[in-house]
């Protein structure tokens, strides 16, 4: 090997030495502060300090606990570590799940104002049209399960007047009926792109808004 090559091999081994360390054992950087490097470390999303977030960019769990609040009804396409994270911060969660052991993982712990619903996974079936079952009207829908695009539709019957729909990995191409369905019925929407805890590229939700709504968009 020639010396300049050297020169180049070992350039490019201190660079990435020098990201690594700035980045992953810099307990001021993005990664330890956000909770990047905790949730690596414990295997479940988290946050700094080690309590469980959704499984979503850190930018957008952080404007939810700064929006959501105590008289918020929410209903949540697919149970996870969101469903608590969510009932500390609304009146009340109905969160649907299509996996039975999953939904007694998340039963085991879930708070007293959660509810949690089982439907069978299908496509434009029982499990889009579950939030009809409630009765309820909902100011907030999270939708982060199955068929997602279905369940975007059927949420838009039953929100509050002031409600939104809330889309998780936007950056889907396959949701893009559900951008254009929304459009058409008034919504605007808010891109929030950023790391999920763990994850290694940019990742995007999306929250399907309308005037006067209730997160004060």
């Amino acid at each position: 090997m020639k010396k300049r090559d050297i020169k180049a091999l070992l350039r490019k081994k201190f660079w990435r030495l020098t990201l690594l360390r700035k980045l992953a054992f810099n307990r001021r950087s993005y990664l330890y502060l956000t909770g990047w490097v905790e949730s690596l470390k414990r295997g479940c999303p988290c946050d700094a300090e080690g309590v469980e977030v959704p499984w979503m960019n850190y930018p957008v769990v952080n404007f939810l606990k700064e929006r959501l609040h105590k008289h918020l009804h929410l209903f949540e396409y697919g149970s996870g570590y969101s469903t608590a994270f969510y009932a500390q911060l609304v009146r009340d969660v109905i969160s649907l799940e299509y996996n039975q052991a999953w939904l007694q993982r998340v039963a085991d712990s879930a708070p007293a104002n959660v509810k949690l619903l089982f439907k069978e996974k299908d496509v434009n079936g029982a499990y889009c049209r579950a939030i009809h079952d409630t009765g309820q009207v909902f100011d907030v829908v999270v939708v982060d399960g199955r068929d997602r695009v279905n369940c975007i539709k059927q949420s838009a019957e039953c929100l509050s007047e002031t409600g939104v729909i809330i889309l998780d990995d936007s950056l889907r191409t396959r949701y893009s009926e559900a951008f254009e369905y929304l459009r058409l019925k008034g919504f605007r929407h808010l891109n929030i792109e950023g790391l999920k805890p763990a994850g290694y590229s940019p990742d995007r939700t999306t929250i399907f808004y309308r005037d006067n709504n209730c997160l004060g968009l």
